[in-house]
């Protein structure tokens, strides 16, 4: 809306409109215009504010809808913990404990009871002149124990099942425990009534969601692989020491031999008059002449080998020379 129209609405009149200075009629309609401009900026922005806060709100009850789901979630398996130690747990537990007792005083009255006739019975043999330990035991027949049939649609469960549920309940957690301190080293990470929880929460029984969850088959593949890699491990070990073994024997075998073949050899030509062998010797002149005709080698000449070889020929043919002269 120009100037000229909000005057026309004000009860000017068009001469007294057009009267007016056209400089300040440019600048009250600059003027009019800027505050149209900032009164249609308010209107965006009190929008947009009013835009804003719905998209707070609605998050906002989201969020409060899922925290009340949470709550419920908790408090429902809080509820199932609860409700197995409370109906399950406990008093099976209470109940085997009084059972317990319960037959252990039976147990014991029963043996006081023997003991008692067993003395009467020894008193009385006794005074007959009857040795007790050579006169035979009386022991009754005992009838059957009878058994009250089961009403006709009744459940069959007793309470000795019951304990028997109870019981295989606590030993399987002790299981689940055993297992995985077997395969991890450590105790489980969980708490049994939390354990409890999450099995029911995913209807699956503890055993089965504990072996789902710390992945005891893998686990337990993991572990045997690793067991069959250090057996083959310390066979390849035990077959390398052994031919390490073998191979140092024989290096100690032919450095002993040569050892003795040089000690030998320093002792035929040494100055000592016990073990040389004099050069006027015939066997001295044997030598000498063989070596010189080619039909043995010298020894000073010889490999490490063909010393021991040589070595051997002559052992087993002085053995051979010596059978033949007792002969």
């Amino acid at each position: 809306m120009t100037v000229a129209e909000v005057l026309l609405k004000s009860g000017w009149t068009q001469a007294q409109i057009d009267a007016l200075d056209a400089k300040a009629m440019s600048g009250l309609n600059e003027f009019v215009g800027s505050i149209e401009k900032t009164a249609a900026e308010k209107e965006q922005a009190a929008k947009a504010a009013a835009e804003k806060a719905e998209a707070d709100r609605k998050a906002a009850e989201a969020s409060a809808v899922l925290a009340k789901e949470a709550e419920e979630k908790a408090a429902l398996s809080k509820r199932s913990v609860d409700e197995f130690w409370r109906d399950t747990y406990n008093p099976g537990v209470a109940k085997w404990e009084e059972e317990r007792a319960k037959l252990a005083k039976e147990a014991a009255d029963r043996a006081a009871e023997a003991a008692f006739y067993k003395t009467q019975r020894e008193s009385y043999l006794k005074t007959l002149n009857i040795d007790p330990a050579s006169a035979p035991e009386f022991k009754p027949a005992t009838e059957p124990e009878k058994k009250e049939p089961p009403t006709p649609g009744s459940p069959t469960f007793s309470q000795d099942d019951f304990l028997k549920r109870v019981d295989k309940g606590v030993f399987t957690i002790q299981d689940i425990g055993w297992k995985y301190q077997q395969l991890y080293g450590a105790p489980i990470p969980v708490s049994p009534s939390d354990l409890v929880a999450q099995a029911d929460a995913l209807k699956l029984s503890p055993m089965e969601y504990a072996a789902r969850t710390y992945k005891f088959a893998e686990k337990e593949a993991e572990r045997r692989a690793a067991e069959a890699k250090a057996h083959d491990d310390k066979i390849a070990a035990d077959a390398v020491a052994t031919r390490d073994a073998a191979h140092k024997a024989e290096v100690e075998k032919l450095q002993g031999e040569w050892n003795a073949e040089k000690r030998k050899l320093a002792e035929q030509t040494s100055n000592n008059p016990d073990t040389r062998t004099p050069p006027g010797s015939a066997k001295f002149s044997d030598l000498q002449r063989a070596t010189k005709a080619g039909e043995r080698k010298d020894p000073t000449r010889m490999s490490p080998e063909e010393r021991r070889r040589y070595t051997l020929e002559n052992i087993h043919k002085t053995i051979e020379e010596r059978e033949t002269a007792v002969a």
